[in-house]
């Protein structure tokens, strides 16, 4: 059954969702997001990235006083002050096997402790990684990379996506033995967060906080670690080039990042009276 819920709130994922194979943002979107917010819808970013790597876009999109979801759910912060709403921190056991493991395979490991970002090597990987994120990275020995002064947010691999395909089935039970999750952001990401924690129950909580209804949100995601989110908003918009069991969590797909599928998105839901289309689930 469909019902004309209003959106109150729109957040959108970063990496393939709001920003471009490059790195940029498109003039549509930032129109589009410009003419959300001057309705008084909040919007918001929801990513995988640290708080300082996100910044850049939040400010580049003018989205203004409010909540911003890091670590791909491990933090909520209050933008632009960055006061901590909620935050979340694996345990030393499962931080500890998997970093193990993961240097044994040869796997870029990346640690992030407090707001430091630590890697197990500087290869082409990690370069890149550094050089798009505009954030530092410090290469750690195996023994320094396992002594951290607080426990890691979040552990994150890269390599080969068969390489990694792999090792998650490897190690998953392992993981969630001891308390973790473990997805895939992008086809060459593998992250490892705290069990229970995602973009989706970190959502859930800044509705809550928010006094927003779950069927009021509208969010755009195009990868693994969106699904939940997707599946939680009263209109979940799937990416056009995301993995088919992305779409599927969905209630719509767009079009592709790269033909501006986001701002598509909340034209033809959200700002378009004539298609607009607010899903009521069950």
């Amino acid at each position: 059954m469909d019902n004309q819920i209003p959106i109150k709130l729109l957040v959108l994922d970063l990496d393939g969702t709001v920003l471009r194979g490059d790195g940029s943002l498109s003039d549509a979107l930032m129109d589009a997001i410009r003419e959300v917010r001057g309705l008084g819808i909040t919007v918001m970013l929801a990513t995988g990235r640290m708080v300082r790597s996100a910044e850049p876009a939040w400010l580049q999109l003018g989205l203004g006083p409010g909540p911003l979801i890091a670590y791909n759910g491990s933090m909520v912060v209050e933008m632009p002050r960055k006061n901590p709403w909620f935050s979340w921190h694996l345990t030393d056991d499962v931080a500890q096997v998997v970093i193990n493991e993961a240097l044994d395979a040869d796997i870029l490991t990346q640690v992030y402790v407090g707001n430091e970002l630590w890697l197990s090597k500087e290869d082409e990987r990690a370069q890149h990684y550094i050089r798009v994120n505009h954030i530092p990275g410090e290469v750690k020995s195996r023994d320094s990379i396992l002594k951290w002064p607080s426990p890691p947010i979040k552990l994150l691999l890269q390599d080969d996506s068969d390489k990694l395909d792999q090792f998650r089935a490897h190690i998953s039970q392992t993981v969630l033995g001891l308390q973790g999750r473990i997805f895939k952001s992008q086809a060459d990401y593998l992250e490892i967060v705290p069990a229970g924690v995602g973009k989706g129950p970190a959502l859930a909580k800044v509705a809550k906080r928010l006094h927003i209804d779950p069927q009021e949100i509208m969010a755009i995601g195009d990868a693994e670690n969106d699904v939940d989110m997707l599946r939680l908003a009263g209109l979940g918009v799937a990416m056009g080039q995301a993995p088919d069991f992305v779409k599927q969590a969905a209630d719509v797909v767009t079009r592709s990042v790269e033909e501006d599928g986001a701002a598509y998105a909340i034209r033809r839901w959200l700002l378009d009276p004539l298609h607009g289309l607010h899903k009521v689930k069950h």
